[in-house]
Parts: C-alpha cells; sequence; structure tokens
C-alpha cells in the first residue's frame, strides 16, 4: 500500500510541477556572485568555503545560507553544499513569469546530473503549488520531482498543494 501511495504522489507531482518547472536556461551562463564573511579557497583541491551571511547569485537564481562549499572538478563542472539554519534559493522559470523557491536545512546540488537535493525541513513552491517533506530532490534533465516524509529514522510526511491551472472552471463542492 505505501509503494501505490509514493507512486501517486510521484505522478501527481511530475505532471503538476515538472513540465513547465526548468530553470532560466540563460542562468548558466552567467557569472556567479558570491558575498559572505569569510571565505577559504584551495586551488589544488578546486574547493571554496564560504561562511557567515553567504549570499550566491548567477543570473535569475539566488541561495543564502550559513555556509557554501563549491566544488569543481576537471571538466569544469561544480558542485555545491549550502547549509544553515534554513537555507533558501529562488530562480526564475523558463518561458514564465513564476519563480521556484525553496528552503531547507541543507541544499545540494551537482552539476554533472543537474539535481538538486533539499534536505531537513524542506519546502519547495511554484506559483501557487507547494510541497512539504523532510528530503525533496528535483532532476532539472528530466524535469521530475521527489518528496519523501521520512528520511534516517526522522518522522514525517508529504504535504503538497497543487492548484488548478488557470482559464480552468472551478469545481463547486457538494454540500
Amino acid at each position: 500500500m505505501k509503494n501505490i501511495a509514493e507512486i501517486c504522489v510521484f505522478l501527481t507531482l511530475s505532471l503538476a510541477l515538472g513540465a513547465p518547472a526548468r530553470a532560466e536556461k540563460a542562468d548558466k551562463n552567467r557569472p556567479v556572485n558570491l558575498e559572505a564573511d569569510s571565505a577559504h579557497m584551495d586551488d589544488n583541491q578546486k574547493l571554496a568555503i564560504y561562511e557567515g551571511h553567504v549570499v550566491l547569485t548567477q543570473g535569475t537564481m539566488m541561495i543564502t545560507a550559513d555556509r557554501i562549499e563549491v566544488r569543481q572538478d576537471d571538466q569544469g563542472f561544480s558542485s555545491g553544499d549550502a547549509s544553515g539554519k534554513q537555507v533558501y534559493f529562488r530562480q526564475k522559470m523558463e518561458g514564465s513569469d513564476e519563480f521556484a523557491e525553496g528552503w531547507a536545512n541543507r541544499l545540494e546540488y551537482d552539476g554533472h546530473t543537474e539535481k538538486m537535493k533539499l534536505t531537513g525541513q524542506a519546502h519547495l513552491k511554484r506559483g501557487e503549488d507547494d510541497i512539504r517533506g523532510n528530503l525533496i530532490t528535483y532532476d532539472n534533465v528530466t524535469e521530475l520531482f521527489q518528496a519523501q516524509g521520512s528520511i534516517s529514522g526522522t518522522p514525517g510526511r508529504v504535504h503538497a498543494v497543487i492548484r488548478p491551472k488557470s482559464g480552468t472552471a472551478p469545481v463547486k463542492e457538494k454540500p
């Protein structure tokens, strides 16, 4: 029964949140700007650590955190790990005036796979659609979301609000 419920949530989120949720394509070609109270860079390890009121921007994307680690490999792909009381991100969606916003205790991004993972009191919002859980993952290539309520022994449930798109008549509930 649990597998059927997970599949239903996954399919619902994939249909409702997935299709128009692609991040602004032009952001990848914009420079990354970082501000922090302190920075430590290790060129040999291709690692940079920013701490204290960190603000990262790249085009329409913005991330705020207490700490951000950025790694780069030989091919130039970057990955990052942001942590703090609540990490926040915001990015404009491609072909739309909508923004995706997210909050979590930790945000991980892998530039190779273009996957993002929000962990710990995770909350993701796009327009009027909203999903919450302890773990939310998003694949920017396939445009699929997944959410889990409980992780690593931490109990929880997934909560989603999916609003009808404009142009559809509201359904009247029977008394």
